[in-house]
């Protein structure tokens, strides 16, 4: 991800991760500093939505990813920890999971939103339900290196005439 210098009026570094712009035209922004904000642009005007609840987990974002349907946002924080949003409230749906020994550098959802999956400096990746934040497999091991990034992918095959 790229990293933009911008000025957060809510605090934090100013230096923001911005995962995608959302068909709405919302951006989801993460800061290693001390917000994760959902930023409106209308008409030049930039309106922020502050999410709010685990401060200890907002206080260090490593990671940020947003499902293929825009509904829900993941973080991912220095306290080694997984947080699903909701993208409209900005409300906690999910978490916090707890299972990576180390930073969690990668996050991304399966293609239906129904999972997540995330990579770490302890050269594990899990597979978590978004809904209940059990693992539903993992942990992948055997890595040479911290994992840095991941996604999903679908293999499409063809058989019949």
């Amino acid at each position: 991800m790229d990293s933009l210098p911008i000025q957060n009026p809510l605090g934090g570094t100013g230096v923001f991760r911005v995962a995608t712009l959302l068909d709405d035209g919302n951006t989801i922004s993460a800061s290693d500093g001390s917000s994760v904000s959902r930023w409106s642009v209308d008409g030049g005007h930039i309106e922020t939505v502050p999410f709010k609840g685990d401060s200890e987990h907002l206080a260090n974002i490593k990671s940020v990813s947003i499902s293929p349907d825009g509904r829900l946002v993941a973080t991912a924080a220095g306290n080694r920890t997984i947080i699903i949003w909701e993208a409209g409230s900005a409300k906690i749906t999910c978490g916090p999971i707890e299972e990576h020994a180390g930073d969690i550098r990668g996050l991304g959802f399966s293609p239906d939103s129904t999972m997540i999956a995330s990579g770490c400096d302890d050269q594990k990746i899990w597979i978590w339900s978004v809904k209940t934040g059990q693992s539903i497999h993992g942990p992948m091991e055997g890595h040479e290196a911290g994992v840095s990034e991941v996604c999903f992918r679908y293999i499409l095959t063809y058989s019949g005439g």
